[in-house]
């Protein structure tokens, strides 16, 4: 089973945490779709990040093969619980990936890490501030409205908490703080409390610690 990607990338994050916890040894094949813009197409007809290649069969999707993982490896499952938790897990999941990662991913970590601090390139502050002040601390807002005062969305770690968590991780990367949002700053503090996630912190640690940026506290809606 060979992984290709890379943890900068939330998804591919995304994917070594579910492989990480369902204890499944995979190769890891670095591959930088902003860098290796050729290979990342002949892996992925978009050109994207995560494909995990098994038995020479490629799975694209970090959604679709955590669904692969679950369906080929059911235990401990990713989606756990009744079907109307399954759904909630599976809607974090998808906003995880899709609002967050527009904001957190899309602007911060892109333009402060990627553009800033890997390439030297100019940043748009602009963007970054508008990001920040307005659009952030709404989708924060929404998210702490929706997860437990204690545990995790389900019985027991899920792809909810996976999928927030990876990408909740590149905008700590990016410097972002949420100590205005006691809720989510506790339920991310349970996840990394994990030992499986916490190796991963302290690889990325060690890898990435040169390119992260200084602190800055997210504010409140205004």
């Amino acid at each position: 089973m060979i992984l290709h990607g890379s943890s900068i990338s939330p998804f591919v994050r995304k994917i070594m945490l579910a492989l990480a916890y369902k204890g499944i040894t995979y190769e890891l094949q670095p591959l930088n779709p902003y860098v290796e813009k050729e290979l990342a197409q002949k892996r992925h007809p978009l050109g994207k990040v995560p494909v995990l290649e098994v038995d020479q069969h490629s799975i694209m999707d970090s959604t679709v093969i955590a669904h692969f993982l679950d369906d080929q490896y059911p235990v401990p499952p990713l989606y756990p619980g009744d079907a109307i938790t399954r759904a909630k897990i599976r809607w974090l999941e998808e906003y995880a990936g899709t609002r967050l990662t527009s904001l957190i991913g899309g602007v911060l970590f892109y333009q402060k890490i990627l553009r800033g601090k890997m390439l030297g390139k100019e940043v748009d502050e602009e963007a970054v501030e508008q990001c920040l002040e307005h659009h952030l601390p709404r989708a924060i807002q929404y998210l702490e409205e929706q997860l437990p005062e204690q545990g995790y969305i389900g019985d027991h770690m899920s792809m909810a908490e996976i999928s927030l968590w990876s990408v909740m991780r590149s905008g700590w990367m990016a410097g972002l703080r949420f100590s205005h949002y006691p809720m989510l700053e506790n339920y991310l503090a349970r996840i990394e409390q994990e030992p499986w996630v916490a190796n991963l912190v302290g690889e990325e640690d060690h890898e990435l610690s040169g390119f992260y940026c200084p602190p800055v506290v997210l504010g409140t809606i205004k």
